[in-house]
């Protein structure tokens, strides 16, 4: 009988927030069940989300990263993929690098968390230029259009894009990064995302009419988990968005939006064979 291939680890560095879904409590469990084995690497503990849950519990977990890593380097821990989420400053860029230093050839995804609407979170505006140099580093970038245009030093753009302009704007991006892919673009009714890399793409979902906290952290995650599973990043990102689209369909309308989405009853969407079976 053939040994069953081990699952991919995957590297989760990242904040914690105690309540409402997003950032470690949306990864961890969706790249679980798509059989990667995620590790845990907080950045920051926080009591909820800071997208208006009021003023959050904050805990940092400068001294702890380093520790961590230098532990899993020691137990001789072997990292297919390094996901970048989250830093809380300028310890959190650190820890990163120092993660692409001891697995040069894991592979290695930003999401580059600074903003979203046009607006810097609050904490984040110095960290645009050390977030440039660890997407040179990295092998995919995951910006939303925020994002993407403070990393680009360009002003951010409101209007609606269509197919060709959103694709043309993915490709102004192509000094920062390997690949990219470009969440969050206004398309009239829809909301779509742009890559390039080795493929350029365009993908359109309906567009949410209220504030997805965590839908990020859902995108990147289901991204990673197919291109572990050796899909095209064409076709990952296609089924991150559908999974994104159905969490939304998934969320009663009633429910708080601050507490993100009801993606857990659809969790077994992303099921598959474990690697090597």
């Amino acid at each position: 009988m053939k040994k069953p291939k081990a699952p991919a680890t995957v590297l989760c560095i990242n904040d914690l927030s105690g309540a409402g879904r997003c950032s470690l409590a949306v990864v961890l469990p969706v790249l679980a069940v798509m059989g990667c084995q995620p590790v845990a690497l907080p950045t920051l503990l926080l009591s909820t989300h800071t997208g208006g849950l009021g003023q959050p519990v904050r805990l940092g977990c400068e001294e702890y990263g380093p520790a961590a890593l230098r532990h899993y380097k020691e137990l001789g821990l072997e990292v297919e993929c390094i996901y970048v989420g989250y830093l809380a400053g300028p310890a959190g860029l650190e820890l990163a690098q120092k993660a692409f230093d001891l697995w040069p050839a894991a592979l290695k995804v930003l999401d580059p968390v600074m903003g979203d609407n046009g607006r810097c979170y609050t904490g984040m505006e110095g960290l645009a230029e050390g977030l440039r140099g660890l997407a040179a580093r990295a092998d995919l970038l995951l910006p939303n259009l925020t994002e993407a245009c403070f990393l680009a030093g360009r002003p951010y753009e409101e209007a609606a894009f269509t197919r060709e302009s959103a694709q043309e704007f993915a490709r102004s991006l192509a000094g920062l990064c390997k690949s990219i892919v470009v969440t969050g673009l206004p398309m009239g009714k829809y909301v779509g995302c742009a890559g390039i890399g080795r493929e350029e793409f365009v993908l359109k979902k309906p567009y949410a009419p209220q504030p997805c906290h965590g839908s990020g952290d859902l995108f990147a995650a289901v991204l990673i988990g197919g291109l572990l599973r050796g899909n095209a990043l064409s076709a990952a990102a296609d089924a991150a968005a559908e999974f994104v689209s159905a969490s939304i369909a998934a969320t009663p309308p009633d429910a708080d939006p601050r507490l993100g989405l009801w993606f857990e009853s659809i969790l077994g969407r992303l099921a598959g064979p474990q690697p090597g079976r």
